[in-house]
């Protein structure tokens, strides 16, 4: 009985360790894209997402997810950070913060050519997953699209939904909307 027990103890205790968090995200009906970057880091997972036909170098707009499993700080103390380094990298455009919640906030901003960094306009989303914490960053290049395209970007990095699953087979996947991060 005690042997049972004791193993039951260390199943549950393992159990977050085989945890798999996906990201969902609904894009266009029109449009298709494709990942061109993944890679895993400790407990950081990076993943970039183009439209089809771009590259990792070469792309007009692009989606990078950063996942941080078991990170347990607030998401307004994420999002701080994480602003105050993209404006040290680029200050010719302020944050505004367009959603703030406890456990989910959203800030965009345009930027001009500064330093040899490229125009972009950008939605930057940071949330309470069921692992930890996970950003969302659309970016484009094109400032007069992203304007005209603002809303419907918007409600996509809005609506990204995490899934966690404690069994690989268990999830609906669809590669073309479905990125399992750790």
């Amino acid at each position: 009985m005690k042997k049972v027990l004791l193993f039951s103890l260390f199943l549950l205790s393992t159990l977050s360790v085989f945890a798999y968090e996906t990201v969902i995200i609904k894009y266009p009906p029109e449009e298709l894209w494709q990942k061109v970057y993944y890679r895993k880091v400790g407990n950081e997972a990076i993943l970039q997402l183009v439209p089809k036909g771009q590259s990792y170098q070469n792309w007009t707009r692009t989606i990078i997810v950063h996942a941080y499993n078991f990170a347990e700080y607030p998401i307004g103390v994420f999002m701080a950070n994480n602003i105050a380094k993209m404006q040290k990298n680029n200050p010719s455009g302020k944050y505004k913060y367009l959603r703030v919640r406890d456990n989910d906030m959203i800030a965009g901003r345009c930027t001009e050519n500064y330093n040899g960094i490229q125009a972009q306009c950008e939605i930057f989303r940071a949330s309470r997953a069921h692992e930890g914490i996970i950003s969302i960053h659309y970016i484009n290049r094109n400032k007069s699209e992203f304007m005209r395209e603002y809303n419907k970007w918007y409600d996509i990095i809005r609506k990204a939904k995490y899934y966690n699953s404690y069994y690989r087979d268990e999830r609906i996947l669809d590669k073309a909307e479905f990125y399992e991060l750790w």
